[in-house]
């Protein structure tokens, strides 16, 4: 990570050395200007994870800050909010003992086109524990040997949504939406159309093997390049507050929730609002 940077519009602090950013200074429900997008979207590749706090959001300032960065796609599984129905909520309430993202992934990678972020604001969080954790893929692709670079670089992965029902079935606040299973080919490497630094983009909770070659053939490498890449030393975590938003690039990090105030044996609710921001077909190396 380079020294910190000076933003004109807003103040920062980073969480921590690999990635992540605490922003203050600023109202996202205000109108924004070009300039200060600019900022924000600067600081973003640079930090690929900003936390805004003390923010106040009807649900059309959080659609109308989130569209600074790209038109919003649904999710292809889960009913959107009824007056916004590219905006879904991620409830866990009293008693439900399954965390919604509780394993390391970008989201929706089965998609042709998967999201270029999210923006996520907290409603509702319990008194202590549910943070999200995200680790840094182009450090993880960076700190590879270059033998490894050169085999990673020509591979591509197939992601799949598996089973459809799994974000909606256990949870009393949330409604499945019927679509058709999800999957597609990316590149294993993928290139950052802004940046145009080299990432690695895989996680088990949708990348299921190798083009080319079986699961049993593509676990070794796949299982190797996750537990390298979620490394504590690549990684940051968040610590939400009711008011904060979290902007994330998706294309670049991986993230999960933290399962750790036992909602099923306390009263505690976590209430999340999830705006995702469209992306572009992967960019592969060369």
């Amino acid at each position: 990570m380079n020294l910190k940077k000076k933003y004109v519009h807003f103040d920062h602090s980073p969480i921590g050395g690999a990635l992540g950013a605490v922003v203050t200074g600023i109202d996202l429900s205000e109108d924004l200007e070009p300039l200060v997008i600019a900022e924000i979207r600067s600081a973003l590749n640079e930090y690929l994870v900003l936390l805004f706090r003390d923010q106040n959001l009807t649900l059309s300032a959080h659609r109308k800050f989130a569209e600074h960065f790209g038109n919003l796609i649904p999710h292809p599984y889960v009913h959107g909010v009824q007056e916004d129905l590219d905006i879904f909520e991620i409830v866990r309430e009293p008693g439900e003992d399954y965390s919604w993202d509780n394993f390391y992934h970008s989201d929706l990678m089965f998609l042709k086109k998967p999201p270029m972020g999210s923006a996520l604001y907290a409603k509702e969080v319990p008194p202590y524990g549910a943070d999200t954790e995200f680790c840094n893929m182009y450090l993880a692709y960076e700190s590879l040997s270059d033998g490894l670079k050169k085999v990673v670089d020509s591979l591509k992965v197939v992601n799949e949504s598996g089973d459809t029902t799994q974000w909606s079935a256990t949870y009393g606040g949330m409604h499945e939406k019927n679509n058709e299973e999800g999957c597609a080919v990316h590149p294993l490497v993928r290139v950052h159309p802004e940046t145009r630094r080299k990432s690695l983009y895989l996680s088990p909770a949708f990348s299921t093997r190798f083009e080319g070659m079986t699961k049993q053939e593509s676990a070794p490498l796949m299982d190797y390049l996750y537990s390298h890449a979620t490394q504590s030393r690549f990684g940051c975590r968040l610590h939400w507050q009711q008011g904060s938003l979290a902007l994330w690039d998706n294309r670049v990090s991986l993230h999960h929730a933290v399962a750790d105030y036992f909602g099923e044996v306390t009263a505690h609710r976590r209430v999340m609002r999830r705006a995702t921001i469209e992306g572009e077909v992967p960019i592969p190396v060369g």
